[in-house]
């Protein structure tokens, strides 16, 4: 019996109960129909894990093309099989141009074609659908492996990077980049991954504002070419990686070969010059108006489209979140969670601050609190977000 999801979608009702009943005879036992396009989007956004889809091309309303098109963008990794009384080459390359279908059948199908047809799209819609799953485990495994490294490396260096994932998740939805999102934020999340690489008093510096001889400011510099580098070695991340590369490209910045600038410049990497700075000047200041202002002085170096959502969107709703002072909870080390947020630094028994307060707990720093409170380097209880708890 096959548990996979079927939409027919036909305006002629005997042509939906002739297939229907076809794929019910070969154990097809979760197959849905639709009358028009319409109804049939309906039903796609509706059904999850939806492996394919037969649509008849002539329909009222809605072609099957149009619909296809449509349905592609909802759900991407469905199979799409196109359904015609009459073909003609025009219509078969519109149908793989647009509708980037898996089989183009004329009708009157014959049987063994169709189910034929049906069976090979459903194993193409798990072949799709395994990968995907088996690169999203990869991938999570593999960032969550890097984030944690730097969270050990220098705390500090991981609250900066996890302050830049916020401001850019709330960048990019106020320019409306829903789609991108997840890759704006992992590119922040990252972006500070070639300061493993460097050696940690160097960074520690830098992240203090300490004065940096002409050797540590070259090293420095070179934090985003390291995490391109770090980065290029997990499949299909190219683009975070040239993202991470390009962080601290100025927007007018001088023509040189392989240099991009302006809208050359990759999307996440203009994103985050203007977050990345605004963070800095931010530290240094303690201040969001003078901030700003900094940011304003430099305007030549920033995308002025995405500095102009920063300040009239991003800005505003970050001055109502910092009206809004969430409340702390004293809780023992031995009841941390993952995901918890750390409302005051911890500090260990000579002074100096092992996690600093913002800092989200992840696996390996729990496991890092959890051995500093066992040899009674720090006290027994910590201050975190009470709406963590």
């Amino acid at each position: 019996m096959h548990s996979d999801n079927i939409l027919i979608v036909d305006d002629e009702q005997r042509v939906l109960a002739s297939i229907t009943r076809t794929l019910l005879e070969e154990d097809f036992d979760a197959v849905r129909t639709a009358q028009n396009g319409l109804d049939a989007l309906e039903i796609v956004r509706s059904t999850p894990n939806l492996a394919l889809i037969i649509s008849d091309h002539h329909m009222p309303g809605l072609s099957g093309i149009d619909f296809l098109v449509q349905a592609r963008k909802i759900t991407p990794y469905t199979t799409r099989i196109l359904l015609s009384g009459a073909a003609d080459l025009e219509m078969a390359v519109d149908a793989v141009n647009r509708g980037s279908i898996f089989r183009f059948l004329i009708k009157p199908c014959p049987t063994e074609i169709l189910v034929g047809s049906v069976k090979d799209g459903v194993r193409q819609f798990q072949m799709l659908t395994g990968e995907r799953d088996l690169m999203s485990k990869t991938l999570n495994g593999s960032i969550k492996l890097m984030v944690d490294l730097l969270s050990v490396f220098n705390p500090g260096v991981f609250n900066q990077a996890s302050r830049l994932r916020i401001l850019a998740r709330t960048l990019a939805s106020a320019m409306n980049l829903e789609e991108q999102s997840w890759e704006i934020e992992l590119a922040a999340l990252l972006s500070q991954i070639g300061a493993v690489a460097l050696p940690k008093n160097v960074v520690e510096k830098w992240q203090n504002n300490e004065k940096l001889d002409q050797p540590d400011e070259e090293m420095i510099r070179s934090i985003p070419q390291m995490g391109k580098r770090l980065i290029k070695n997990i499949p299909r991340l190219d683009r975070i990686a040239d993202a991470v590369g390009f962080q601290d490209l100025p927007y007018t910045g001088r023509i040189m070969p392989d240099i991009p600038t302006g809208i050359k410049i990759p999307l996440p990497a203009r994103i985050l010059k203007i977050i990345m700075d605004y963070d800095r000047f931010l530290q240094k200041s303690n201040n969001e108006v003078a901030a700003f202002q900094m940011l304003n002085q430099r305007e030549k170096d920033y995308d002025p489209e995405i500095l102009e959502v920063f300040q009239n969107k991003v800005l505003k709703e970050i001055s109502m979140r910092v009206n809004v002072q969430p409340g702390e909870k004293q809780i023992f080390v031995r009841e941390v969670k993952i995901g918890m947020i750390v409302m005051r630094d911890v500090i260990d028994k000579q002074g100096l601050i092992v996690m600093p307060k913002g800092t989200a707990i992840t696996e390996v720093l729990k496991m890092q609190l959890d051995n500093y409170s066992r040899t009674f380097a720090i006290g027994d209880t910590i201050y975190i977000d009470e709406n963590f708890y």
